[in-house]
């Protein structure tokens, strides 16, 4: 308690004095007084700050030295506010980030339970007609033993083999209807359901599950009561469907198991081996094993974590920074206390993770507690959370690093800690993204409320609010509107809003004059009249807006504090002109199709623009985003020529590849391109001409071309690689093969060779994942032995029927690749009938037989997707039942519309239109009805009736 306390008031004392040097920096002292006071506090804050180091590691403070530290934060959070309301008051008037620290490739103890869970789920163990019945299996077992993670690692190995599958997390007091709504939406696979009530999800549920064998996992369930709700939502429909529920307690888990004692698995702790291998895994990634000298006080500590995995994880995270200083691991030793190694109790968990808390650096505290304004096991985007601890002030400068660089290593500290769990590995040891143990954040919003550091209101609800929120998260479903005004008024020390739902009325953000975060993106309420006092929040550094939004306040551009502004969402088509005055904006990410402002090369401190449209823009732009000397990341857009361009279209390219090169010798790390075909000079002259390119490592080309650019493997840094390729023959392979530095590699092909092209182990040797994409065509790649061998992630699409036509079968080397952890295969194929395609079975049990066969056991996983032909004569033929029946099954998962003309009128000439688990494409010529196809999603047994279509003959679809 006592170091979150200390580390929530060094958090801000550390942005306050920076503020000050900055003061005396500029000529904001030459005001009568201001130089004095400002040497005043810059005397006293270092000896403040001082006192709170000294007392950041005691355990407890006396009553009076904890209120003084109470009173100082608040102190130093008033002083702030006064500071950046005063500079703006004059100012009115006058690289690298770190990889994963001993990555673990092998879950520790997990293959038994796997197994055995398998083993009860699977039909082999019931004799007779039971084996067709829904079995539910139930995992109990207290919170940090790994339930998730076991149901998990099942979920995974099995899921392939049934039609439907979805994974749900619930928590003590769970919104039922959200989570109905995430079964509908994975269940589904296509989108977002609309908006029902709980009884209408049941009933949307069940009816789309009677025919289907399906595998669900619903984790972390707290009463029977939640338990008896979702259950109804599952029929047991006599195709073995399988449902894993996860929980702390013995009796929802026999609830849960209808009482059947040999379906509810107890989980149980590791034993000493397991966990001493956990523990050195950790500790020693190198595999040397634990020093001599270390022996004894490790396993005292092992015993002490009583066999718990999270409680180990955390452990080593911690002793892995002390390495073999034994008088430091005796310390840690005699800290724990015997609490956990006894009885798992929560308390011993506590006092665990409060002894990894004490250690982190005082700013990774700050930025550790900032965890606690995101929603229970949410899914936290990396990028986006460095961006708000950046905007927080939370990180200290370093010299040659820039702040986004500094906070990325702060991220990865906390993973390699394992306080937060990694989501999403991705090639260089990169992370998506992470989440926060239900244990952890538990003690961290604990820990946050007592010091006022963020104030989370989510369906728990709250006792009381202080006087003064310093940070808001609104997340609970059922908080009424009139609760939530009254809970934000008079808050104008607020220096966080986050909302994590779509609240029915927007919040009054008009006395929210403090603001530094502003994230409103899922608060799709609010209309351009909400958003028009943001112009007043003259301190704001990160703002976030939701899709309904149309147009930004031409004041925007006096935000001189903005760092991040993202609108992608939104349906803005024009930035104003003086938006080019933030002047310390580093991220502007925007959607396809805004017309940009033409002096943004005022804009110098931008390192992210996503992204520019060029046939939206002038000239004048493309000239000036040359003049970008920072930026790092840079989407571009050009993929139609307008009557607008006419004679300057050359003008264009020729601005465009100058500005390009520019930016590439300022160090313009990575670029996503579209062209129109045959315009690939484009890049050819760009990176075809010798340009210095030290730091691009990332390419990402939208435009079908026809062979491989000769100069892509000039490109001695490039690491991400994205083709789409119109022909692909041994040759370009031979170009591919010859960059050495590649470590992702994602190919869109058209047209397949007439022979299959084979990848040897002459190339690619680094290559961490590769998708091939080939939608409808066939798939005419294979791997020799010895191929890509530190290649871990394969993604694959292709059609059956072209395949196997083209190349007989469907042997792609796959046991081959030596490294290979996980695989993801999408067949598609055609079908005119209610049979499942032949072609399309083979090619999933060639690729599940590989991954079975495969010495590693990847996790794999295969989907069919299936469409449907119907002529317009055949739907005319009973379209009254057709209307009907659609508006009775389909219509109301989604929202239905269609566009119809022609190109030439500049409409769309298609309509995908999904419903249900069917993707509809309807094409007009005119207005008239042409062709109607239906994409059904993941279906093993397909049976659709011409009358589950809705066409109205014509007039197009009807919008329900």
């Amino acid at each position: 308690m006592v170091g979150a306390t200390v580390s929530a008031s060094a958090g801000v004392m550390n942005s306050l004095l920076g503020k000050l040097s900055t003061l005396l920096d500029k000529e904001y002292t030459k005001h009568k007084n201001v130089e004095k006071d400002v040497m005043f506090l810059q005397r006293e804050l270092p000896s403040m700050e001082a006192v709170l180091q000294k007392h950041a590691m005691q355990d407890e403070l006396d009553v009076q030295l904890k209120a003084w530290v109470s009173e100082l934060r608040e102190l130093a959070y008033d002083i702030e506010d006064s500071i950046d309301a005063f500079m703006v008051r004059i100012e009115h008037y006058s690289d690298e980030s770190a990889g994963i620290k001993g990555f673990m490739n092998e879950l520790v103890g997990i293959k038994g339970p796997r197994d055995c869970i398998i083993k009860l789920l699977t039909y082999e163990a019931d004799s007779g007609p039971s084996r067709q019945q829904l079995k539910v299996v139930s995992i109990v077992g207290c919170g940090g033993l790994g339930k998730t993670t076991l149901a998990n690692q099942v979920y995974k190995e099995i899921n392939g083999q049934f039609d439907c599958k979805a994974f749900v997390s619930m928590s003590q007091k769970p919104d039922m209807r959200k989570i109905l709504m995430d079964l509908l939406s994975q269940i589904l696979g296509n989108g977002s359901p609309m908006c029902f009530d709980e009884q209408r999800l049941i009933d949307k549920l069940r009816e789309f599950l009677k025919d289907k064998r399906y595998l669900i996992v619903i984790d972390d369930i707290w009463s029977t009561s939640a338990w008896e709700i979702v259950k109804s939502a599952f029929p047991d429909n006599n195709l073995r469907s399988r449902i894993i529920t996860t929980t702390r307690i013995m009796d929802v888990a026999k609830s849960c198991s209808a009482n059947l004692q040999e379906y509810v698995y107890t989980i149980k702790p590791l034993n000493h081996q397991d966990s001493s291998k956990l523990f050195v895994k950790k500790i020693f990634p190198s595999g040397c094993g634990v020093p001599q000298h270390l022996k004894e006080v490790s396993n005292a500590i092992l015993k002490k974590c009583g066999g718990l995995p999270l409680a180990i994880l955390i452990i080593a995270g911690l002793l892995a920074s002390k390495y073999d200083r034994k008088d430091e691991w005796e310390a840690v030793h005699n800290s724990i206390g015997s609490e956990l190694g006894k009885n798992h109790t929560l308390e011993g968990f506590r006092r665990i993770l409060m002894l990894s808390f004490y250690d982190l650096p005082h700013d990774l505290k700050t930025c550790f507690l900032y965890l606690s304004i995101f929603p229970e096991d949410d899914l936290i985007v990396r990028k986006q959370l460095v961006w708000k601890w950046v905007a927080e002030g939370f990180i200290r400068k370093v010299r040659g690093k820039r702040p986004d660089q500094v906070a990325e290593s702060y991220f990865y500290d906390l993973i390699n800690r394992n306080m937060i769990q990694a989501v999403g590995v991705q090639y260089k040891g990169n992370i998506y993204g992470c989440r926060v143990h239900d244990l952890v954040l538990d003690l961290i919003r604990s820990l946050s409320a007592q010091i006022n550091f963020v104030i989370a209101i989510d369906d728990k609800g709250y006792e009381s609010s202080p006087r003064k929120i310093r940070r808001l998260s609104l997340q609970a479903s059922n908080l009424e509107d009139q609760e939530m005004q009254k809970l934000v008024s008079n808050q104008s020390h607020i220096r966080s809003l986050i909302m994590f739902r779509a609240f029915k009325k927007a919040p009054d953000l008009f006395k929210f004059h403090a603001l530094r975060i502003l994230d409103l993106s899922e608060c799709n309420c609010l209309e351009d009249h909400h958003i028009t006092c943001i112009v007043n929040m003259f301190q704001l550094r990160y703002l976030s807006l939701p899709c309904r939004i149309t147009e930004l306040p031409e004041q925007t551009g006096n935000l001189q504090h903005l760092e991040v502004l993202n609108i992608r969402r939104c349906m803005i088509k024009t930035l104003p002109e003086p938006i080019v005055k933030l002047g310390k904006l580093m991220c502007l990410h925007v959607k396809s199709g805004v017309k940009l402002p033409d002096e943004i090369g005022r804009m110098q401190a931008l390192q992210e623009l996503e992204s520019i449209s060029i046939p939206c823009n002038s000239v004048r732009l493309i000239e000036e985003i040359g003049r970008l000397t920072r930026l790092r990341r840079l989407t571009v857009e050009t993929t139609s020529t307008t009557e607008k361009m006419g004679d300057q279209e050359v003008r264009f390219r020729e601005m465009l590849v100058s500005s390009l090169t520019e930016l590439g010798r300022n160090g313009l790390e990575s670029l996503c391109i579209s062209y129109p075909h045959g315009q690939n000079f484009i890049l050819d002259s760009l990176f075809g001409s010798g340009c210095s390119l030290p730091k691009f490592h990332e390419l990402d080309i939208k435009n079908y071309l026809c062979w491989v650019p000769r100069w892509i493997t000039m490109l001695s840094s490039l690491v991400h690689l994205c083709l789409s390729m119109y022909d692909i023959d041994e040759e370009d392979m031979r170009v591919l093969n010859g960059i050495s530095t590649l470590l992702f590699l994602h190919l869109e092909l058209r047209n397949p060779p007439e022979e299959r092209l084979v990848i040897g182990c002459d190339g690619l040797r680094h290559l961490n994942e590769l998708h091939v994409f080939c939608q409808h065509s066939t798939m005419p790649l294979t791997f020799a032995p010895g191929a890509m061998p530190e290649l871990h992630r394969l993604r694959l699409e292709f059609g059956a029927r072209e395949t196997l036509r083209m190349y007989g079968d469907f042997d792609f080397g796959i046991e081959h690749l030596s490294g290979l952890r996980d695989i993801r295969v999408d067949i598609n194929y055609y079908s005119g009938g209610t049979d499942m395609d032949a072609e399309a079975v083979a090619a999933k049990d060639a690729i599940t037989t590989a991954s079975i066969i495969h010495p590693n056991r990847p996790l794999h996983d295969v989907r069919m997707h299936v469409t449907m032909m119907f002529t317009l004569k055949e739907a005319a033929q009973s379209k009254t039942l057709i209307i009907q029946k659609f508006c009775e099954n389909y219509s109301s998962y989604y929202h239905l519309s269609l566009r119809h003309g022609t190109s030439s009128l500049g409409l769309e000439e298609t309509t995908y239109v999904s419903s249900g688990n069917l993707a509809i494409k309807i094409r007009c010529e005119y207005g008239k009805l042409i062709e109607i196809r239906i994409k059904i999603q993941e279906i093993r047994n397909v049976n659709v009736r011409k009358c589950d279509i809705l066409v109205q003959l014509g007039y197009g679809m009807c919008d329900p």
